[in-house]
């Protein structure tokens, strides 16, 4: 079972730091509510996969950012 954590996004906010994309860092609150809300629990009778979380909140985070 693999859901995204306050330590996941913090580790997360860290990658979008350390990989240049400083923009986007720190996450604002309204975000962080958002992926955790999104990615925070499985989707009975799915699961994610680590690769799923990460495509998806990057394409959550890209779209917060660009609008």
């Amino acid at each position: 079972m693999v859901v995204l954590t306050r330590e996941g996004l913090s580790k997360m906010e860290d990658s979008y730091y350390w990989g240049g994309n400083r923009r986007c860092v720190p996450f604002p609150d309204e975000l962080k509510e958002r992926l955790l809300e999104t990615y925070g629990e499985e989707p009975f009778p799915f699961t994610w996969s680590e690769q799923d979380i990460h495509e998806g909140a990057r394409k959550i985070i890209r779209q917060y950012f660009n609008d």
